[in-house]
């Protein structure tokens, strides 16, 4: 199985789940496009858990609505 670097995750793509990739300019590419369709997106570094880029201005929407 191989292992990412990287995850987006986008709360309220209910469709196609999160995407995985290594390199970090595709996937932030990739959030771009996500946190504009659906809101907000995250790319989340899988070695540290750590969020290193997002996108969208409805996080606390998402977390109101107990999405996140």
């Amino acid at each position: 199985m191989t292992q990412f670097l990287y995850t987006c995750e986008t709360p309220n793509d209910f469709v196609g789940g999160d995407v995985h990739s290594n390199d970090l300019e595709t996937i932030e590419n990739y959030c771009l496009d996500m946190g504009e369709e659906h809101g907000y997106s995250i790319v989340r570094n899988n070695v540290t858990g750590e969020i290193v880029f997002e996108h969208g201005d409805e996080l606390m929407q998402l977390i109101e609505d107990g999405v996140v």
